[in-house]
């Protein structure tokens, strides 16, 4: 045996310490398996809740550019909407500004917006909301009071479609809410 460990015994002490080792290195200590999936699904719920957060922020300012557009203090109401809607909803909304302004027309006040509820799929989704326009009233630029449309007297669902477009979400399309959403 020349003073030596028998191969065996040498294998035993070899494989004591390596278990030693796995069991001191697995020890729980709160952090998880980095190669586990619940690491992923956690960055997977963290870029859904950003991206909804996002959208939440782009509708609020989306919201805030359809109200400085209608109260007739931009001269270019469609570069209120720039970054935050598609095309389509640039042109719809600074069109309705345009109309208001050579109709005399201004809307006064804010609308107050509440229930924000974002859905996103990839890429997409939508933003929902109920609106009170109570406090939105239109009245011409003389300070005439209008009377306003009888939707507009109670709070009403309002749904657009939302996009991803390099990088930035925009608010597309208005979307009819039908009878799912209550406010």
């Amino acid at each position: 045996m020349s003073g030596s460990f028998p191969r065996t015994g040498w294998r035993f002490t070899v494989g004591l310490v390596s278990f030693a080792v796995v069991v001191a290195c697995s020890g729980d200590d709160g952090t998880g398996d980095p190669a586990s999936p619940t690491p992923t699904a956690t960055v997977t719920q963290d870029a859904a809740a950003q991206a909804e957060e996002q959208i939440r922020t782009v509708f609020e300012r989306f919201i805030g550019a359809v109200v400085e557009a209608q109260s007739g203090a931009a001269d270019d109401p469609a570069a209120l909407f720039e970054g935050l809607a598609t095309d389509e909803t640039v042109e719809f909304n600074a069109g309705i500004a345009s109309r208001y302004a050579d109709q005399g027309i201004v809307r006064v006040g804010e609308p107050v917006i509440s229930d924000v509820n974002v859905q996103v799929v990839d890429r997409s989704g939508v933003v929902s909301a109920c609106m009170d326009e109570s406090a939105w009233t239109p009245q011409l630029t003389s300070g005439e009071a209008i009377p306003p449309a009888e939707e507009q007297l109670t709070p009403h669902p309002v749904v657009y479609e939302v996009v991803e477009a390099g990088g930035s979400w925009l608010i597309g399309e208005a979307i009819e809410p039908g009878g799912t959403i209550t406010c």
